[in-house]
């Protein structure tokens, strides 16, 4: 009789029922009051089919199997407006945007996006103004990278750091994976688009949010929130990760760190895009009123 593992039979558990997991239980918060939920260790399998990703040619021939060998933290919902002041303030820090004077933005009404004078995460061009519980938008790469280095010797000094962990951007590996949240489905709900109404603002105000470009994090609470307990995990902003991107398919292991395009995941917009295994890339200094981030708290990559 053949004997099975301890950590496989638990990684077939949660695969088959990842209702099971502690998700809304296992929180924990930083001392600058960001909300961080415990995704555990397991395998996933990475990728879409073709008959799913229509034209997208950056996803890998099949999906296939991919593990998450250690348990990370990662941030219930997208970093807010607020919480990215505080370190601004803490450090006096200018993001990539302000030092060049514009970032991709919105150009109202029904111009489209286009390269717009004096967008910044103060005012990303938004057709409203934006409140302190909006996804901060309009930082690059580099940004949310010195936001996590920050954020990691604050939490050393208030000693609430877990043992031999750093916070980051997200692997691309551990955002499909937490996004997934044991699906393998076109969405995180399932494979139908119309199950998405009231999980997700992926249209702004043509979805009947009332929003326009994007909603306050969490905005849909519960519905909106995956098996893991994670808020907007598709659609509202595109979401940095740490991996550089490579144009054939996402790695198990982060891909060149110091490439000079980074990783953006689930984009708002048409739901093509806000799907669990799409991906794009963009320059380490981009800054768009469409993309922002969330931490992860994790081992050192």
């Amino acid at each position: 009789m053949h004997r099975v593992s301890l950590f496989a039979f638990a990684t077939a558990l949660l695969l088959a029922h990842p209702a099971a997991i502690p998700a809304q239980e296992k929180t924990m918060t930083t001392s600058t009051g960001i909300e961080l939920v415990w995704i555990p260790p397991g395998e996933f399998m990475m990728g879409s089919k073709p008959s799913e990703r229509g034209t997208a040619s950056n996803e890998g021939d099949q999906p296939r199997k991919t593990t998450i060998k250690q348990g990370f933290w990662m941030g219930r919902t997208e970093l807010t407006v607020a919480q990215w002041r505080k370190f601004v303030d803490t450090k006096n820090y200018v993001t990539d945007a302000e030092k060049e004077g514009r970032a991709f933005a919105p150009k109202f009404p029904d111009k489209g996006w286009a390269w717009v004078k004096g967008a910044n995460w103060k005012d990303p061009k938004y057709s409203t103004k934006i409140k302190d519980n909006y996804p901060v938008t309009c930082v690059s790469w580099n940004d949310a990278v010195a936001f996590c280095q920050w954020l990691t010797a604050a939490e050393k000094q208030a000693n609430k750091l877990p043992a031999a962990m750093v916070y980051r951007l997200p692997t691309e590996a551990e955002w499909e994976y937490a996004c997934r949240a044991g699906t393998q489905s076109k969405f995180w709900w399932g494979e139908k688009e119309a199950a998405g109404e009231n999980r997700l603002n992926w249209r702004g105000s043509q979805m009947g949010t009332g929003y326009d470009v994007v909603t306050p994090v969490d905005h849909f609470k519960s519905r909106g929130r995956n098996k893991f307990g994670l808020a907007d995990m598709l659609g509202n902003v595109r979401e940095w990760c740490l991996d550089g991107y490579d144009e054939q398919q996402a790695h198990e292991e982060p891909w060149s760190i110091n490439a000079p395009a980074h990783v953006v995941r689930a984009a708002g917009g048409d739901p093509q895009y806000c799907r669990c295994a799409s991906r794009m890339g963009l320059k380490t200094t981009n800054a768009c009123s469409g993309d922002g981030f969330r931490v992860c708290c994790g081992v050192p990559r």
